[in-house]
């Protein structure tokens, strides 16, 4: 197994701790074990709990861009931009096992150990509000759907049942509405 896939099947041993046993489960013991590592194993690849979420959050952030991607590989028109992160941001549909909602509880906990563990996500802002105002709608617009996106993940992630699923459904059609435009 290379170091990378090492690294990788830690990532996913320790989204599994945070899904299974909430945020204060995740300790390094608990991470070595389930990724079938010695501690010692997994410090050589994370030297620290720190590192660990780092990494996490490093992973929410490519998760949520490739999906981006993936979404504007169908999509590429005025707008897209801001469709793919609402599409990112939704997790209907997604299968149990998807790494959006552990690893969205990991980013809530290093926000709570140590706000300076958010720092790439908060560098990544800057890219994400240049994509935004540059995706062919108006920028308010684009924003507004941004924050709408950011709003339901958060209820997804702590699981807070705010709307009905026919009402949801109708809130993401409206929210993809007004990326065209309408």
């Amino acid at each position: 197994m290379t170091r990378r896939d090492t690294k990788s099947g830690i990532l996913d041993a320790a989204g599994r701790i945070v899904l299974e046993r909430g945020a204060m489960g995740l300790t390094l013991e608990a991470v070595a074990a389930e990724a079938g590592l010695s501690k010692g194993g997994l410090l050589y690849h994370y030297g620290s709990k720190e590192q660990l979420l780092t990494a996490m959050i490093g992973r929410l952030i490519e998760v949520t861009e490739q999906r981006i991607e993936d979404h504007r590989a169908r999509d590429s028109g005025h707008g897209s931009w801001a469709r793919g992160y609402l599409d990112a941001c939704a997790s209907d549909g997604l299968p149990e096992t998807d790494p959006t909602g552990r690893l969205g509880i990991a980013l809530l906990a290093a926000g709570a150990a140590d706000p300076e563990l958010l720092a790439d996500l908060r560098s990544r802002q800057a890219t994400w509000r240049e994509r935004l105002h540059d995706d062919g709608i108006s920028p308010a617009r684009a924003l507004t759907v941004r924050l709408a996106a950011d709003g339901l993940w958060l209820n997804d992630i702590f699981d807070l049942r705010v709307l009905e699923p026919e009402d949801r459904a109708a809130v993401l059609r409206e929210l993809e509405a007004l990326t065209r435009g309408e």
